[in-house]
Formats: structure tokens, C-alpha cells, sequence
């Protein structure tokens, strides 16, 4: 296990995310340390196919990075983050920062063979649920045990699961369809997220809170346009306008970086935390953008 201690990400950084969860701190305040650890877990129950970067393996083995605040006291609600494909856990640092600095334990899988070291092979998505579900589970052992650094420090009853792209389309799996439903997710965050069927089952939108953000100039767009009348409430939906496929959420520099570190924090505020203020933040963001994404809402 390697662990680090993060504390900023420089000046104009560190304010931008301090200006996204304001309940931190104010602008020029120190920047809350947060704590990185990398942990291998590998799932020997099931294989992993070839593809053009990898030799098929018979088992899935995921890097995950785990970071949580470091001076933080009690237990803390977790957080799955999903990557996209020919993508990585590295490529979210400012968004895993901000979710941790707000009080939650992140965890970001590599995904076995979508990610951009596993050869990127779409097709693979139907495994990944199976994968989050397995890295959960080997997460909250390690909350249970005194020798881990996690500890103590995980709320096991307040999950929740985002996905980016072809994380997305894992995060509807995981979260909606009965091939591979985790019934241990309390709250959803789908960016840019593919709805696309799975070959074992069929989809069963519950009552799971649920925010949809994507940029209408993405060709994907109507993927969300789709999905959020099928989504029982409490539901939301931010279009950004302008923006485009993965950038508003990676560490790309983007119009809408610090909106969307807003917008999804205060989701997991409301929903994992149980804030019923945090809903209004949303909704002043969203007003406070000057057009640039407008929100669509059913509070149920």
C-alpha cells in the first residue's frame, strides 16, 4: 500500500475548489490536507479478456486510489467514481479533491480493460458493475479492520456512485438494472453517462436520488435528454451549455469546472449527508451561471 498527503494544488487552484464548497473555507484560506492511498484489489472469481494492450488474464485486478480529508473525525459517507473509457482515476484529481475536502471518502477504481493502460475495450462495461460492487466490498472490509488506515472512517450506510461516459453506463448497471443492482447505493451522479442495455437483465428505475449533468454540445447529449424522464424522483439535470464531452469533469480547464465541483457537491450534501439546504445551493449555481446551464428538477 503507498500512501500521500495532498495539500494544495497551488494558489488559483486551491481558491477555485475552496469557492466550490464554500463550507470549507473562504477564498485564501488554507487548503484542507487530504490524505491519497493506492490499494490493489484483485477479484480472482473472474477473468479479464485480451485486448490490444493486454493479454487476457484470469482474474481483474483493480488499482484504486482512495482519498479522504485528512483531519476529518468520525465516520464519513463514501463515494465510487466511475472513469470513463480509455480513462483513469488520475484524470479527476480536482474533482476527487473537492468531494473529499467537502467530507467524503472517494474511491476510484481502474477498470481491468476500458481504462487507457487496459487497451480500452468498450465491451467490457458489462463486467463493471460486477467490479465496483467487488472494490466496494473489499473497501468496507478494510473500514472494519484496526490495522487499516480506513478504519473507523467509512459511513457504510450513505454511498453513493458517479460515472463518467462509460462509467455512466456502468453507474445506470449498478444502480438500476437487475443484471447487477447493488442495493448499497443511496445516491447517483451520471456526467456525460451512455445509457445502453445490459445482456442479463433490464432496467428498474427505483427511487434512487439521481443528478444528470452534460454539456449540450456534446454528440452524447441526447443520451441524458433520454434517461431523465425514465428516472423516478427525486431526480435533476444540469445542461451545460457549450460544453462539450468529458471536460467539465476531468482536469481539463473548462467554463464549467467550477460549477460542476458546486452542483455535485452539494447532491451528495443533500443526499448522502441528509442537507436539505444543500438542494438550494444547487438551484443558486445553476441561477448564478448567467445561462450558461440551465436545470431541470423533480424533488419527488
Amino acid at each position: 500500500m503507498r500512501i500521500r498527503r495532498r495539500r494544495s494544488l497551488g494558489a488559483v487552484a486551491a481558491t477555485g475548489l475552496l469557492a466550490a464548497t464554500a463550507p470549507l473555507g473562504t477564498a485564501g484560506a488554507a487548503t484542507p490536507p487530504v490524505t491519497v492511498l493506492h490499494e490493489t484489489y484483485v477479484d480472482r472469481s473472474r477473468p479479464s479478456p485480451a485486448s490490444e494492450l493486454q493479454p487476457a488474464a484470469p482474474d481483474r485486478t483493480f488499482e484504486t486510489t482512495i482519498t479522504f480529508p485528512t483531519e476529518a473525525k468520525g465516520r464519513l459517507p463514501l463515494v465510487l467514481l466511475a472513469h470513463g473509457s480509455n480513462g483513469s482515476p488520475d484524470k479527476f484529481n480536482r474533482l476527487v479533491e473537492t468531494w473529499a475536502r467537502a467530507g467524503y471518502v472517494v474511491v476510484a477504481p481502474l477498470f481491468p480493460r476500458s481504462s487507457d493502460t487496459g487497451g480500452n475495450l468498450v465491451g467490457d462495461y458489462v463486467d463493471q458493475p460486477a467490479d465496483l460492487s467487488f472494490v466496494l466490498d473489499r473497501v468496507l472490509e478494510a473500514n472494519g479492520k484496526r490495522r487499516s488506515p480506513l478504519h473507523g472512517r467509512i459511513d457504510p450506510k450513505h454511498i453513493g456512485l458517479a460515472g463518467l461516459s462509460l462509467g455512466g453506463l456502468t453507474t445506470y448497471g449498478v444502480v438500476f438494472n437487475s443484471c447487477c443492482r447493488d442495493d448499497r447505493i443511496d445516491a447517483a451522479i451520471l456526467m456525460s453517462g451512455v445509457l445502453g442495455p445490459f445482456p442479463d437483465g433490464v432496467y428498474e428505475f427505483r427511487s434512487v436520488p439521481t443528478l444528470l449533468v452534460h454539456g449540450d454540445a456534446d454528440n452524447l447529449y441526447p443520451q441524458s435528454i433520454g434517461a431523465y424522464p425514465q428516472l423516478a424522483a427525486p431526480k435533476w439535470f444540469v445542461t451545460l451549455h457549450g460544453e462539450t464531452h468529458a471536460s467539465p469533469f476531468e482536469d481539463d480547464r473548462a467554463p464549467s469546472d467550477e460549477l460542476v465541483r458546486t452542483v455535485t457537491t452539494a447532491f451528495w450534501d443533500r443526499y448522502l449527508k441528509g442537507e436539505r439546504p444543500a438542494a438550494q445551493r444547487i438551484v443558486d449555481a445553476v441561477d448564478a451561471s448567467a445561462g450558461a446551464a440551465t436545470l431541470q428538477r423533480d424533488s419527488g
